[in-house]
């Protein structure tokens, strides 16, 4: 049984839905996810930096048809900087790459995400490849972009996480060719949560032991045992800390929300 209580923000978007701040004294620390580094955001998390993790989605996409209301990579990469220099530790901020595009143009912009972030000292991402749902199928084919797996595909075939595998183990080289430099402390880690035909990631969930022990929440036999979906590899301690379930304004039209 989970000895911890870890709030995260699966439901919407942490940078426009702030009604997680309230809810932080019920829990014993917070992985918040975001797209956007509002103002309000900026000044939740310096105010609570002790206790939380940030996972900054950066696709790369941003204020593209993909993801229409999200800011530029410009923009974001400011934004995410920003908040580093203002004293959120490094450690605790997560560059999570979700999802990547299996498509030779879609793996060639999740490569310069990851390199873009390892040229600044970022050691950690998470990644997912893109689930088609049939809702998404139908926004793609509105928007005139092709649909990655065909017109009924959900999954990406072997052939694609290969793919996505070998552009990782290019992601590890530039990492290790890059490890003299100063700035470079510890290992690169790329995770990935039910994604299991991947082979060069971290298998772990979203809220794992390594998040546990940032938090200064070591458990000694910490479990995985997911609720979310098959192979879902979380904390079991995982309780979501936002209830509007539906699309956010952000319009990405890869959105689980129909």
């Amino acid at each position: 049984m989970a000895k911890c209580k870890i709030g995260i923000t699966e439901a919407g978007d942490a940078g426009l839905d702030l009604s997680w701040v309230d809810k932080l004294d019920t829990v014993d620390g917070a992985v918040v996810i975001t797209k956007r580094m509002s103002p309000e955001f900026y000044d939740a998390v310096l105010s609570n930096k002790d206790k939380i993790i940030i996972h900054a989605t950066f696709t790369g996409y941003g204020h593209s048809v993909l993801e229409p209301n999200v800011p530029s990579p410009h923009d974001e990469f400011d934004a995410i900087m920003a908040l580093e220099r203002a004293g959120f530790p490094k450690e605790r901020i997560v560059i999570r790459v979700d999802p990547i595009i299996p498509t030779p143009k879609g793996i060639d912009t999740a490569k310069n995400v990851f390199k873009t972030f390892i040229d600044v000292g970022f050691n950690r991402f998470r990644m997912s490849i893109i689930d088609m749902y049939p809702h998404v199928r139908e926004r793609f084919k509105e928007a005139g972009l092709p649909l990655p797996y065909g017109e009924y595909g959900f999954y990406p075939s072997a052939e694609q996480i290969g793919s996505v595998d070998k552009m990782l183990e290019y992601v590890g080289k530039y990492w290790f060719d890059m490890g003299d430099r100063t700035l470079f402390l510890d290992v690169l880690r790329i995770e990935s949560c039910a994604e299991p035909g991947l082979k060069n990631v971290y298998q772990c969930g979203c809220i794992s032991d390594y998040d546990l022990n940032l938090l200064g929440l070591a458990e000694s036999n910490p479990d995985s045992f997911g609720y979310q979906r098959k192979n879902c590899m979380c904390y079991s301690g995982k309780t979501e800390l936002l209830k509007h379930k539906e699309r956010c304004p952000h319009g990405c039209l890869y959105c689980y929300w129909k």
